[in-house]
């Protein structure tokens, strides 16, 4: 007889004694203990699965776009599927193949072996019905069971909350028409997309772009966006927009219309009817159901395509009125981002379009893969995703990863921007010291990984940085460590002298291996990781 228990959670899990043999298996930091317990956590497998499967699983997700095609859901010669996280295939957003990394991994390690009862802890009912589908034969069990990720409920109120505010927005503009005013044209220049303030220091300079933006050049900006990327009250975004320099700056948001709400309307609900009208499909891959958390995706991109239709209409009026040669844009890989795209190519055919990569990502990277022939640079975008014209990529393996997925006349950058300040650096190397930094997403869980380590080596004092845009509510746990310390410093002057740096798959593990510090890469188990580090020998494990 064998048991199985799936654990996710922070909190050690001790079994009453028992003869049987339990395997255990673990989604976050959680331990399950226990006599006869046989650990079946495999990080280094679970990467190679997430490498084997990865295409397999991007062309699967390629197919939905038929499924919207057949709906009518297309937008202006574009389907909608390509401005879904669904396409995106957004592991830091949905568990779906993260799912189904560690039920195949699960698989493999029990082939040989008859599961009898499994019981799961933490889990959603969702996770039941993909582990079900793979031990149709066991009794299954339920404890501490959380409620599903997404909601319909919740995304709904959220959606008529950002509708709301956006024609508060277009009457803000409307009464304060003088104030932002459309800038004088100019007949030449470049036009570089940012999130206004999201990454502007106080002189108003985006510190991705730097000196990339010269005198004649202007920032294409959207402060409301799409209330994902940030999020903006209309009452801030009257104080934001007093303080863009009108010369140097053009505001997409000051040409929303009242009938880009209801294009969005109409198209967030053409969405919902697509997911309820597949509400009796059930979706497989790899013979692991997933169809509760493909259901999850669908509605949760209802609200990204709602979203973007408003953003788009903006946007299109803005680019016909500009004179600009280039557009050079961000997050080109995700759904905004190729929105862009597909928009600047229909209202503005003769600028030229630049993807520009920012921040590390690698081979296990999901969301920036592509199916074979699914990228294209012209429309109609019905059966392709929009593409930039070229791709400006930070480093080798960045390049080599856009190759890979069909990106246009790809060149790596002579200069990094945002890496600009490690020139300046000369790292002591303290051992002394150590920094702990956290990704957006990944903050708690590894600091919480660590407490041990911490704890442990009380002539080491750590230094935890979190992530500058991530919730930060778990914090309280540093309490009461003496040689644990919050820090928000710089990252450059902590480069300068700490001796040793944890991470998941923030870049900052990326930049102090570029400057010779020890970097030690934190595996969260249940979680493959998606730092490049793994694509680098040294960190082969």
């Amino acid at each position: 007889m064998s048991n199985l228990i799936v654990h996710r959670g922070d909190n050690d899990i001790v079994l009453d004694t028992s003869d049987d043999v339990t395997y255990c298996y673990q989604i976050g930091i959680g331990r399950v203990i226990g006599d006869n317990c046989i650990n079946l956590n495999d990080s280094k497998q679970l990467h190679e699965i997430a490498i084997t499967l990865r295409q397999k699983y991007t062309e699967w997700v390629y197919t939905f776009n038929d499924l919207f095609l057949d709906k009518g859901l297309v937008y202006r010669n574009i389907s909608l599927f390509f401005l879904t996280d669904l396409s995106n295939k957004r592991n830091e957003l949905f568990d779906t193949y993260g799912v189904i990394l560690n039920l195949t991994l699960l698989r493999a390690k029990l082939a040989d072996k008859e599961v009898n009862t499994i019981r799961l802890i933490g889990l959603d009912s969702v996770f039941e019905q993909s582990i079900r589908s793979i031990f149709p034969d066991a009794t299954i069990c339920s404890e501490r069971t959380k409620r599903r990720r997404v909601q319909l409920v919740r995304r709904i109120a959220a959606d008529m909350k950002y509708f709301m505010e956006v024609i508060l927005v277009i009457a803000m503009n409307r009464l304060a028409a003088v104030v932002i005013r459309k800038a004088t044209p100019r007949n030449s220049g470049r036009l570089f997309f940012s999130f206004f303030p999201q990454t502007f220091d106080e002189n108003c300079v985006d510190t991705r772009y730097g000196a990339m933006v010269n005198d004649e050049d202007r920032y294409l900006v959207t402060i409301m966006a799409d209330g994902m990327h940030q999020q903006i009250s209309p009452f801030r975004y009257r104080k934001l927009l007093r303080e863009l320099p009108r010369d140097k700056f053009v505001l997409i948001d000051r040409e929303f219309q009242l009938s880009d709400i209801w294009r969005g309307i109409y198209w967030l609900v053409g969405c919902w009817r697509l997911t309820w009208a597949e509400r009796n499909t059930k979706w497989l891959f790899e013979q692991i159901e997933v169809t509760g958390f493909i259901r999850q995706e669908l509605i949760w991109s209802a609200s990204r395509v709602g979203r973007l239709i408003v953003v788009a209409g903006a946007l299109g009026r803005t680019l016909k009125g500009t004179s600009a040669t280039q557009l050079t844009y961000l997050v080109f890989e995700y759904a905004f981002g190729r929105m862009i795209s597909a928009i600047a190519k229909s209202s503005a055919p003769l600028v030229e379009r630049v993807g520009f990569n920012h921040g590390d990502f690698s081979w296990r990277f999901l969301n920036y893969f592509l199916a074979k022939g699914e990228a294209r640079v012209d429309p109609p975008y019905l059966q392709h995703c929009p593409i930039p014209d070229k791709v400006l990529a930070e480093d080798e393996l960045c390049a080599e990863i856009y190759d890979y997925n069909g990106y246009q006349s790809v060149t790596i950058m002579a200069q990094v921007e945002r890496l600009k300040y490690l020139d300046a650096i000369s790292p002591a190397i303290d051992k002394r010291f150590a920094l702990i930094v956290g990704g957006l997403h990944d903050g708690e869980n590894l600091l919480k990984v660590l407490l041990d380590t911490i704890k442990s080596s009380s002539k080491t004092r750590f230094l935890f940085k979190p992530h500058p845009r991530a919730r930060t509510n778990y914090l309280s746990i540093c309490q009461d460590i003496p040689n644990l310390q919050i820090v928000h410093t710089p990252i450059q002057e902590l480069l300068a002298y700490v001796g040793r740096i944890y991470v998941t798959y923030s870049g900052v593990g990326v930049e102090g291996w570029r400057l010779g510090i020890p970097v030690t890469l934190v595996d969260i188990p249940g979680h493959a990781s998606w730092s490049k580090l793994l694509d680098f020998d040294e960190f082969k494990r």
